[in-house]
């Protein structure tokens, strides 16, 4: 810009892990600006041109490159002009904060010379930055927007006002699959600020809405009044009527039977078949809601040449492209305002609350802002899949496992959104269970789908939540049934230096998971004795680039109500662009993994969801909150997932720290209920 500001246009959505300033951070860097002269602007979404995807612990790491070789082009086409200008060769000429400086002295702007500049052409490659060099990558800096949270000013999707903006609720049916049959709506218009009430289609695939009646009204309490006054008639298939006993039963029994094999490797059948000694465990985790800070909300006004939504989302270009095709208009018209996103963790993935929004707005001529109460959020959420593991081994004579076997089987994502004609049902569920970095001569991995129509999807690390409670608290029991030490047990399965396939291309690199091991036991002291009726537990787990090891300490209260009080983390998420917003995006997973570990369940009674609000979906409490120590493992490598790589490991090391107090081992999830009711 003239004035010398630099603005950065950001596609991916800021939903708390601190996206727009690691990003800007990253510009800068190799841009060679003052911080302070850096505006960083959503990007008004286009998906020829952006990718708007903000989901797997990704936006770092897909754009760690391509922002360094932005910043890096462009300082190089300011040097080149700066050079032409003074008759000096460029790389006579270095830069400085947002000015070029010459080999006699010379000082020029970036803004003197942006003109000469944007005439020239682009090199294919330029010089990168070293390490060394950095200025701004790799030290803490509070995050950009926070100053907007804290006064008030910062705009969420539930905060959008327009003028002559409605509000609208909309009743849908309380039992999966049924039906909208008629409705009464005298007394809902009865209602004073009622303005209308209509029916809304439900709609297939990916979008999966419920339908249901809409109630619009010109504001909130209205619109609730009025759906409270609604009589409605619904319509229940006979397969509506299904209970978590039933899915619990039928999830055992799937990994009771021989599965489609995703992995093998030796013979671990013959390895297991017939032996003494073979130890098997079943592990069972339920649905969990997403129970975000903002519940579920859009605003859409729907005129005669565009379509205008306003979203928090973090699925922009789906949710054009099904606004669109609900509407039947081109995409073009659809002009989608990303908001800031309040709380995320994959639900707004989901396109379902942009269409319901789009489908209520087109009948009412106004914008209309389609918000879900937080009985709503629960009722209708898309939940992380149930699922069970049955791991079997047989030891060798150092007591290591010689064969593996994990029969597995969920509701699985990939089946219920069909993502392709090819879809693989085992792809959305298997990773972190097919793909385990311990060295096991004969492992075989099967899993089974269960057809099931609860509506699925992306949680907070996704199968990796499920997947990692299995596969460590069943290396813990071999450590114990061998007489081990958890820690000593697990360096012994690890080879010293290795590289393991991964998902997505990624690699498995044994040593950086040894590294965390490592340092997680010297911060917790893990050879020391833990505090008098205390019990820690340790778990490790790598995903998405990332390596993670953690040991959680744990009492056990009256009637055997569990405290965790601390968890140490030792974390190598490869170069910290920012390791203020790291150490937050840790803890605050460490947080969400204790809340889920501890509490959480979805529940299903008659085809319908049995919770309601916070009151019967218990979350960690403040006041029993962990203290977390995190410590980063410094890396030059190149920057991987952290928003998603903290969850897996806390529930694991939960389990296995009330084995290490109590002598007993929790196997399903939430802890708290398993402790209780056993």
């Amino acid at each position: 810009m003239g004035d010398g500001r630099v603005v950065l246009l950001v596609a991916k959505a800021e939903m708390g892990q601190g996206v727009l300033t690691a990003l800007s951070r990253i510009l800068a860097e190799e841009l060679d600006v003052d911080w302070a002269n850096v505006d960083v602007q959503q990007a008004r979404v286009n998906p020829a041109q952006y990718d708007h995807l903000t989901v797997g612990s990704d936006s770092v790491r897909s754009l760690w490159l391509p922002l360094r070789r932005a910043g890096a082009q462009a300082r190089d086409l300011l040097v080149r002009a700066a050079a032409a200008r003074w008759g000096v060769l460029p790389n006579q000429c270095r830069t400085e904060l947002g000015r070029i400086l010459g080999p006699q002295r010379q000082q020029a702007r970036y803004a003197d010379v942006v003109a000469d500049a944007a005439a020239l052409p682009e090199l294919d490659e330029v010089k990168l930055k070293q390490i060394a060099e950095f200025r701004l990558v790799g030290r803490p800096v509070p995050a950009i927007e926070c100053a907007s949270k804290v006064d008030g000013s910062a705009i969420y999707g539930i905060d959008v006002r327009l003028p002559g903006m409605m509000r609208a609720v909309v009743a849908r049916c309380p039992r999966i699959g049924g039906r909208l049959r008629s409705f009464d709506s005298s007394a809902a218009l009865a209602v004073s600020g009622v303005h209308s009430v209509f029916a809304i289609d439900p709609v297939g695939h990916d979008a999966f809405t419920r339908g249901g009646v809409a109630i619009v009204a010109r504001d909130c309490w209205a619109a609730i009044e009025g759906r409270r006054g609604l009589k409605v008639n619904w319509e229940f298939r006979n397969d509506t009527d299904f209970s978590s006993p039933q899915i619990s039963a039928s999830l055992r029994r799937n990994t009771s039977m021989v599965g489609f094999v995703v992995q093998t490797r030796g013979h671990a059948l013959a390895a297991l078949a017939g032996r003494r000694g073979i130890i098997e465990r079943t592990f069972e985790l339920p649905f969990l809601a997403h129970a975000t800070m903002e519940p579920m909300n859009a605003t859409v006004h729907v005129q005669a040449d565009r379509v205008e939504a306003w979203l928090p989302t973090q699925n922009a270009a789906d949710a054009r492209a099904a606004i669109a095709a609900i509407l039947d208009r081109a995409q073009q018209t659809v002009i989608v305002h990303q908001t800031l996103v309040g709380g995320g963790f994959g639900r707004r993935d989901a396109t379902d609350f942009a269409v319901e929004a789009a489908q209520v707005a087109s009948r009412v001529g106004a914008p209309v802002q389609v918000f879900w109460t937080r009985e709503d959020d629960f009722k209708f959420d898309r939940y992380r899949p149930a699922a069970v593991h049955t791991v079997s081994a047989s030891l060798d004579a150092h007591g290591y496992p010689q064969a593996w076997c994990d029969r597995m089987s969920s509701v699985s994502i990939e089946a219920f959104l069909r993502l392709s004609p090819q879809s693989a049902p085992e792809e959305t569920e298997v990773g972190g269970a097919r793909d385990i970095p311990y060295k096991v001569p004969a492992f075989r991995m099967e899993y089974t789908a269960l057809q099931s129509p609860v509506p699925v999807g992306w949680w907070r690390s996704v199968e990796d939540s499920i997947n990692a409670f299995a596969v460590e608290c069943f290396v813990d029991e071999l450590a114990a049934a061998t007489q081990k030490d958890p820690l000593q047990y697990r360096m012994g399965m690890l080879p010293a230096r290795r590289n393991i396939p991964g998902r997505d291309g990624t690699v498995i690199e044994t040593d950086r998971l040894r590294r965390v091991l490592t340092a997680v036991a010297e911060h917790a002291a893990w050879t020391s004795e833990a505090p008098a009726r205390r019990g820690r537990g340790l778990a490790c787990h790598c995903c998405r680039g990332s390596y993670i090891a953690i040991v959680a300490e744990v009492s056990l209260a009256a009637q055997n109500l569990p405290t965790v009080h601390r968890i140490w983390a030792a974390v190598d998420c490869g170069m910290a662009v920012n390791p203020l917003g790291l150490d937050a995006q840790i803890s605050g997973g460490l947080q969400f993994g204790t809340s889920a570990a501890l509490y959480e369940a979805v529940s299903l009674r008659s085809g319908g969801i049995e919770q309601n609000n916070f009151n019967d979906y218990r979350l960690l409490r403040m006041s029993e909150s962990p203290v977390t120590e995190v410590r980063i493992i410094a890396s030059s490598a190149a920057p991987s997932g952290a928003g998603e790589i903290a969850v897996p490991p806390v529930a694991p090391a939960i389990a296995n720290a009330v084995f290490q107090l109590t002598g007993r081992r929790v196997r399903s999830l939430p802890i708290a209920h398993a402790l209780m009711t056993s």
